[in-house]
C-alpha cells in the first residue's frame, strides 16, 4: 500500500532533514523523508568537515551563511548542551601580497554586508595561530565563523520534525518517479511506494540522478574529497580556528585531541568513488609540514581518516528552487562543500517556497536552475 504525504523529501541528510524541520515549524507536518541508506545522515553528511563561515565573495553565499547563523543562534536554547555551533572562527593566512590584497578587498565586501571580519597583519595571524610556521604576510579572521556538528544538527532537525508528525522511510532508494494526471508524484522505491503532490530532491551527490527520473537535467556531479585525522597533538591549543593556509590550500581544525586536515585535490575527477586513496597523504605532506609542523609531527591516523563526496555544480553554488515544467518538484542540492553550513537557511527557504509560494527569509533567486541557461553562473573566489 502506498504511503501518502503532502511533501516527499528524497534524502534524509542534513539538507533533507532541515527542509522537513522547517516544513513542520511552518505547520506542514505531512511529510515523508525517503532515504536510500538504512539510517538518517549516513551519506555525505556523515563525511562532512562541518565548517561554517560567512567569508565568501558572492552576495548569495554571504546571505546564506548569515541566515544560517541567525537560525542556529535562535535554536541554541532548544539544542542545549553541548552546542552544535562552535564559534571558533575561520582564519585565512597568506604570505602572498596579491592574495592578501584580494583577501582585504573581500573583507571589505563582507563587512558591507554585515559580516564580522578583520584583516590581520603577520603578528595578528601569529597571535591567533602560534602553531603556523613559515613566512606570513597577513590574513583575515571571522569570529562568528566556526564549526557545526553535522550529525548532531541532522539529528536535531529530524527529532523535532518527527515529534511534529514527519515520517521517514529508510532503505528506500527511489528507482522511478511518475507524475499522474492529477499532477501528484508517485515514487517507486526499494521499500515501497510514496505518493505526494510535492517532491523535494535533496539527494546530495545523487540529486542529478534523481532529477533525471522525471526528465530534468540538474547539473550536480559527485567529486571525492578526503579528510585526514592526525595522531594526538597535545602541543596545539584545545580550541583553534578553522585555519586555512591560502597559499597551499591546506586546512586544519581541532578534532578532539587530534587535528582534522583537509585539502581539495584539483585533479580529482567526478565520480561516486569514496574509497580512501592511500597516496593522498603524500600530496599534502610537504605543504602540511611546512605550514603546520606540529601537526605533521603528530603523524596521520589513516584508520580514522576517510573520503566522502562533494556535490558540485558548474559554478560551485547550490541549486535551490522549483524545476520549470514540473510543478511541485523542487531541488535543493549542489552545495559544493557548503551543505552543512547552508542547511539551516536552505531548508527554511524551500519550506517557505512550498508553504508560502516564495522564500521570505533569504532571497535565493540567484540559485535558481535557470541561471545556467541564462549564462548567469556565479563566481566565488573563496572555494575550499
Amino acid at each position: 500500500m502506498a504511503d501518502h504525504a503532502d511533501v516527499a523529501i528524497i534524502g534524509a541528510g542534513v539538507i533533507g532533514c532541515s527542509v522537513a524541520f522547517h516544513l513542520a515549524r511552518l505547520g506542514r507536518p505531512s511529510v515523508c523523508l525517503v532515504e536510500k541508506e538504512p539510517l538518517p545522515g549516513s551519506g555525505s553528511t556523515s563525511k562532512a568537515n562541518g565548517g561554517i563561515r560567512a567569508q565568501f565573495t558572492t552576495e548569495i553565499n554571504v546571505a546564506m551563511s548569515l541566515a544560517s547563523m541567525t537560525i542556529l543562534d535562535a535554536l541554541a536554547d532548544e539544542i542545549g548542551e553541548p552546542p552544535l555551533y562552535q564559534k571558533a572562527g575561520y582564519l585565512f593566512l597568506t604570505d602572498d601580497p596579491a592574495r592578501l590584497s584580494a583577501m582585504t578587498a573581500a573583507a571589505a565586501f563582507q563587512r558591507a554586508r554585515g559580516v564580522s571580519v578583520e584583516v590581520l597583519d603577520a603578528a595578528g595571524v601569529r597571535a591567533k595561530a602560534p602553531y603556523a610556521a613559515g613566512p606570513i604576510l597577513g590574513g583575515t579572521f571571522g569570529p562568528r565563523d566556526g564549526f557545526i556538528d553535522p550529525g548532531g544538527l541532522t539529528n536535531f532537525f529530524l527529532r523535532e520534525a518527527t515529534r511534529s508528525g514527519v515520517r521517514a522511510l529508510y532503505g528506500a532508494e527511489v528507482t522511478a518517479i511518475e507524475r499522474g494526471e492529477s499532477g501528484a508524484y508517485r515514487l517507486l522505491t526499494t521499500a515501497g511506494e510514496v505518493r505526494a503532490p510535492v517532491v523535494v530532491d535533496a539527494a546530495g551527490p545523487f540529486a542529478g540522478r534523481v532529477a533525471a527520473l522525471v526528465g530534468a537535467d540538474v547539473p550536480v556531479e559527485p567529486v571525492r574529497r578526503h579528510i585526514l585525522i592526525s595522531g594526538p597533538c597535545p602541543s596545539l591549543p584545545r580550541m583553534i580556528p578553522m585555519t586555512i593556509d591560502a597559499d597551499s590550500a591546506v586546512l586544519i581544525r581541532r578534532e578532539g585531541n587530534r587535528v582534522l586536515i583537509a585539502y581539495s585535490n584539483p585533479d580529482e575527477p567526478p565520480g561516486f568513488n569514496t574509497a580512501f586513496d592511500p597516496d593522498f597523504p603524500l600530496r599534502i605532506a610537504e605543504k602540511l609540514d611546512a605550514r603546520f609542523p606540529a601537526v605533521g609531527e603528530a603523524g596521520l591516523d589513516i584508520k580514522r581518516s576517510w573520503a566522502g563526496l562533494y556535490e558540485v555544480t558548474p559554478d560551485h553554488h547550490a541549486v535551490i528552487g522549483p524545476i520549470p515544467g514540473l510543478p511541485g518538484f523542487f531541488v535543493v542540492a549542489g552545495f559544493s562543500g557548503h551543505g552543512v553550513m547552508h542547511a539551516p537557511a536552505a531548508g527554511r527557504a524551500v519550506a517557505e517556497m512550498i508553504v508560502r509560494g516564495r522564500s521570505e527569509s533569504v532571497d535565493v533567486a540567484a540559485l535558481s536552475i535557470e541561471r545556467f541557461a541564462r549564462g548567469e553562473a556565479i563566481h566565488e573566489t573563496m572555494v575550499l
